[in-house]
């Protein structure tokens, strides 16, 4: 082959899709930083501490938080101590207090949480490597571009990948464990032909890797465990016809191999299981199965317990918050996929009824056993590579529909037009793309005091930047609760003091300087005498609103 053999072959597999990767990885480090902080991140730091300080004092764990892996927070926390390790030594900063004696003044280090961003970033990654693998083995290298940039164009997905500490991981190595699902039925499958043992040998150093890496999903959060039972169920799926009995005795002997490095690797990443790791596992089942939240969620107008929404929350979360243009595509996915089943190879067809389960399966059982749901879709951003892997069939099986070059050009141009559209959206809603709604429900507008909008608080950053610009020192900020102090707090100037609305009584006040608030719950009506100084808004929809209560500030004496 010559040279420029090569060089085509190389433009045709590879250069788009590393295009297409470099793209999304240029833009998302140039805007990580454009983000605010959620109001949850502060505890996942907490939970590390909590851990370290379980294996290293034998201090109990609080509550239910022993069930919360920590594998994704332990190693973005050595990330941050390394860097700021560098940064010491290279650049004479500061030295930083270590991580277990840290007061939670120091665990709010603003760059601690910046840091975690940029890694929560490069893991979603993964998340579009997988995808690419995935239509590389279905479509061939020729469309391996494709399912990247569909994934990228998930507004919910993409927005999430910058702050979201749990659920995105999760994604990212459940879509990887999806992708390499497939090759791990297929090579249970055709070795259980060969000599017993030499198949043995040849396929249980993958089994094993692969159960480690379900482990780490699984230390990530518990539920990752279901990946064993996807492969267990796919493979007795495609089970061969001929020979049965030596088939089952080899995926027996490999299943158990799997179960036990999978087991083996969550309970080293678990410390709070080691006393009792069969009682642990068991009970973080319960727990996640029998999830109580107390908050209260907006659906459809109403403010319902989270263990009280109706069977159709999920559907509708994902009807409204997914591009139109993506979801036709991907109903057209689903038709292409059935219809092309029959000639896929074993991978492809263990592929496919993967990513099938990974969409469909988990967000069932939570939809018939009524399980407590809330935020949205957050919990099962996992399923969205999956759909937009979905997606890229749609759009691909289309294409190869249609025989005349000119309707496979208009084909182009209405997805190219579909797709700008959805970039427009993305831009206008910056940073804060994971509260889009799409234009057939009426958008971010349609669901203002509809639906949960800015959950996280993450837009209470552009709020207290407002405050230290416009405020004067010694001013006290109030924020509702307590937990979204850990939003604001970390960009708040030194001259201020921000507490809790349940504080405001111990320092005998009955009203603020400054009351900062995101819009959920009914924050807006508490201190209604107090005014309207600033809002940060979205398509005219306010996210966080700032009141000045100075002008009729008075003490409670």
């Amino acid at each position: 082959m010559n040279l420029s053999h090569i060089l085509e072959h190389l433009n045709k597999s590879y250069i788009k899709l590393g295009a297409v990767l470099a793209l999304i990885t240029l833009i998302g480090l140039s805007t990580v930083n454009h983000h605010g902080i959620s109001v949850d991140e502060h505890l996942y730091l907490k939970i590390v501490q909590w851990n370290w300080e379980f294996i290293q004092e034998g201090k109990t764990i609080p509550s239910d938080l022993k069930f919360y892996g920590i594998v994704f927070d332990k190693v973005a926390e050595i990330i941050f101590q390394v860097k700021h390790w560098l940064e010491t030594h290279l650049f004479s900063r500061p030295p930083l207090e270590p991580y277990l004696s840290a007061v939670d003044s120091e665990i709010m280090v603003l760059d601690r949480f910046l840091t975690k961003h940029i890694f929560t970033f490069c893991v979603s990654l993964i998340s579009y490597l997988s995808v690419a693998g995935g239509i590389t083995l279905l479509y061939g290298k020729k469309w391996a571009w494709l399912a990247p940039l569909m994934l990228a164009l998930f507004p919910r997905f993409w927005g999430h990948s910058f702050f979201n500490p749990r659920d995105i991981p999760f994604a990212a190595l459940f879509s990887l464990c999806i992708y390499l699902g497939a090759y791990i039925v297929e090579e249970i499958k055709q070795n259980s032909n060969s000599l017993f043992f030499w198949g043995i040998q040849r396929t249980s150093i993958r089994v094993i890797g692969y159960g480690i890496l379900v482990g780490l999903l699984s230390g990530i959060r518990t539920g990752g465990f279901m990946m064993l039972g996807f492969v267990g169920l796919v493979s007795l799926i495609l089970i061969p016809r001929n020979n049965i009995g030596k088939f089952l005795k080899f995926y027996l002997v490999n299943y158990v191999l799997m179960t036990v490095s999978w087991a083996i690797t969550l309970f080293c990443v678990t410390p709070s299981s080691w006393s009792n790791p069969f009682r642990w596992f068991w009970d973080a089942i319960s727990y996640f199965s029998q999830h109580e939240w107390p908050g209260l969620v907006l659906f459809k107008g109403e403010f319902i317990k989270g263990s009280e929404v109706p069977w159709n929350y999920l559907p509708t979360w994902f009807l409204i918050t997914t591009p139109s243009l993506l979801l036709f595509y991907f109903l057209l996915g689903l038709i292409g996929l059935t219809r092309n089943y029959h000639q896929f190879s074993d991978r492809q067809k263990a592929y496919s009824i993967l990513v099938i389960l990974q969409i469909f399966l988990l967000p069932m059982i939570a939809i018939i056993k009524s399980s407590t749901l809330y935020d949205g879709l957050r919990h099962f951003i996992f399923v969205i590579p999956g759909i937009a892997l979905i997606t890229s069939v749609g759009l691909i099986w289309s294409y190869q529909q249609i025989a005349q070059p000119r309707f496979k050009s208009w084909l182009v141009g209405v997805t190219l037009l579909g797709v700008l559209i959805i970039l427009f959206d993305m831009v206008t809603l910056h940073p804060y793309e994971y509260i889009y709604f799409n234009r057939v429900f009426g958008g971010l507008k349609a669901a203002h005091e509809q639906y949960e909008t800015d959950y996280w608080g993450l837009s209470m950053r552009k709020g207290m930047e407002w405050i230290n610009q416009n405020g004067k020192k010694g001013d006290i900020v109030v924020v509702p609760r307590v937990w979204s102090l850990y939003s604001a707090k970390p960009f708040a100037e030194p001259d201020f003091t921000i507490i809790d609305q349940s504080k405001l009584k111990k320092i005998k006040l009955e009203q603020p300087d400054y009351y900062l608030f995101f819009h959920r719950f009914k924050w807006q009506e508490d201190f209604p005498s107090c005014d309207i100084v600033y809002s940060v808004t979205r398509k005219g929809v306010p996210l966080t609103t700032v009141k000045d209560c100075t002008a009729n500030k008075v003490d409670s004496y």
